[in-house]
């Protein structure tokens, strides 16, 4: 079996994106591989958080501000393992992102978290995990959140 070098986790921070990301760490900490850890900003909502926002452009900088700090705190934790890491932080539509970076990254092995969702709420959300799977070049390793 090939060796896998290059892994790459696709992240929202979610609860189902948790037990992928100790997934993608344990695999990149097991071979010895690089780990991509990637997080697609998508337009916030004003009707999230305790706080209203004075305006767009405010809720657009904290919700940067929140993702920085999460996957540095997620690096934090891939460097404290011993694994090889690096991070990126883009915006546009879950799906199309990550199957943009992962043909420029050329990974070995995309892991991704499976929110689950069924009946109406996967027809309106849709699932990236599929899109991802039927998109990609590479082997997708889904995680369900446990």
């Amino acid at each position: 079996m090939k060796r896998i070098r290059r892994i790459f986790h696709a992240t929202d921070f979610s609860d189902a994106s948790r037990p992928a990301f100790a997934k993608a760490l344990e695999l990149a900490k097991q071979d010895r591989a690089q780990l991509l850890l990637l997080n697609v900003l998508v337009p916030p909502s004003p009707f999230l958080g305790k706080k209203l926002p004075s305006s767009y452009l405010d809720l657009q900088a904290r919700a940067r501000r929140d993702a920085e700090r999460r996957l540095a705190a997620a690096v934090d934790r891939a460097k404290e393992a011993g694994v090889r890491v690096q991070a990126k932080l883009i915006e546009g539509t879950p799906a199309e992102e990550i199957l943009r970076v992962g043909r420029r990254w050329h990974p070995d092995l995309i892991v991704i978290g499976t929110h689950g969702r069924t009946g109406l709420g996967r027809i309106f959300m849709g699932s990236v995990a599929e899109r991802v799977l039927q998109g990609a070049s590479c082997p997708v390793l889904t995680v369900r959140r446990r």
